[in-house]
């Protein structure tokens, strides 16, 4: 059963699997239980947006809900919960966020696409806080952040494919008026593009700073992993912004040299990469007005 979870994290999260070797096997397996479970709901979302069939994704919702659910990936993800005393309000924040992709609607305004991606990867980052060890009071804020982040790098790297599903997760006010997907993946609107891209992951950097401050919490023997997962994510927008005009005809990704480059070149020097003092998480900056947590 543990090989079904890290093969399904190997295949579809390639650099989180990478930066997860780090890991111990009892957290990575865990790890890879938290990702198999968000990607069986996504995937039978996206494969039910596609045909016009949710009966699936609906019915993997209520069977998670159920409480005697044969699925092998729901067993196991309930007795994640209750191993770590995850939190049911970002759970069932990442459903909903995941099933708004069923009836998609484009962001209006960066509000609303900061609000999507904490629902469908800044609760993966709280719920993984936990797997860590990350258990302090203020913890699941700065993991939130980082989750806000990669979903930020994800959405600028996949604008194409995103795109030819019709979907546009660039909010309305930060293109021009009635720019539809077609127009998204029309080469000779890549100045428009590029130039939104931009402005995207340099909001994305905001939310990967916070989150890198909050490695502070991890468990020193889980830092390093972490560090090595966000600075892979963190350099794919990097990637982008140096590959203009070829990020809109290719996906974007870092090859296994690249990776193990940013791992050799940071195993020497992480101490002095982690923040050394408690930090204070900036709320009002990062999540007022965009979430009400508490």
């Amino acid at each position: 059963m543990d090989k079904m979870f890290k093969s399904i994290l190997k295949k579809h999260a390639k650099s989180f699997y990478f930066a997860g070797l780090l890991l111990n096997k009892e957290t990575l397996n865990d790890a890879a239980i938290l990702y198999a479970f968000c990607r069986q709901l996504d995937d039978a979302a996206d494969i039910g947006t596609i045909n016009n069939e949710l009966n699936k994704f609906n019915d993997l919702v209520k069977d998670y809900k159920a409480n005697n659910s044969k699925d092998p990936i729901h067993q196991a993800f309930k007795n994640l919960q209750v191993k770590y005393q995850l939190n049911q309000k970002f759970i069932n924040d990442l459903i909903e966020g995941i099933a708004s992709d069923t009836h998609f609607k484009q962001p209006d305004n960066m509000k609303d696409l900061i609000y999507y991606s904490y629902q469908v990867a800044g609760t993966v980052g709280a719920l993984m806080a936990k797997i860590l060890g990350a258990n302090h009071n203020q913890a699941w804020r700065f993991a939130i952040d980082l989750g806000i982040g990669m979903q930020l790098t994800n959405i600028s790297r996949d604008i194409k494919e995103d795109s030819n599903n019709n979907r546009i997760y660039i909010p309305k006010d930060m293109l021009p008026e009635n720019f539809l997907a077609n127009d998204m993946a029309d080469e000779k609107n890549l100045d428009i593009i590029f130039n939104v891209t931009q402005k995207l992951l340099n909001i994305a950097e905001q939310y990967y700073q916070s989150g890198m401050d909050g490695i502070y919490y991890i468990p020193h023997h889980n830092k390093f992993s972490i560090f090595i997962a966000a600075t892979l994510y963190n350099l794919i927008g990097k990637k982008i912004v140096k590959n203009k005009n070829t990020y809109l005809k290719k996906r974007i990704y870092l090859n296994t040299f690249e990776k193990l480059i940013v791992l050799m070149k940071n195993y020497l020097f992480n101490n002095s990469k982690y923040k050394e003092d408690e930090p204070t998480h900036e709320t009002e900056r990062l999540h007022a007005p965009y979430l009400l947590l508490k």
